[in-house]
């Protein structure tokens, strides 16, 4: 019996987002097709999707990507932070990382 590898994928949403539009075409990618590609050719079962900060105007874009198959977290702000646009969510996902992986004593890159 073949064991199924079981892994999981971190987004940086804002980077995926500014990565196709800064294109000299920009283009948009179909959330569900990458989640797919990511399950099918990476044995992602569980795919994180990193925002910079919750917005109540985004509603529609954040039930998007939850049915695309991705589980949102969002970066929380501290009141210093809270003005500020730019989320910022790369210690966020290492961290994330880091936690996860470490529970089960390894890493893999």
């Amino acid at each position: 019996m073949i064991k199924k590898e079981n892994n999981s994928a971190f987004v940086d949403g804002q980077n995926l987002y500014m990565g196709t539009r800064s294109e000299q075409e920009p283009w948009n990618i179909d959330l569900a097709k990458f989640r797919y590609y990511l399950s099918k050719k990476y044995n992602v079962e569980k795919a994180y999707y990193f925002l910079g900060y919750l917005n109540e105007e985004n509603q529609d874009l954040y039930a998007k990507i939850q049915e695309a198959g991705f589980i949102l977290v969002f970066k929380k702000h501290t009141d210093i932070m809270a003005g500020k646009k730019k989320g910022n969510v790369d210690t966020d996902i290492v961290f994330s990382i880091m936690k996860k992986y470490t529970k089960k004593n390894y890493l893999i890159k």
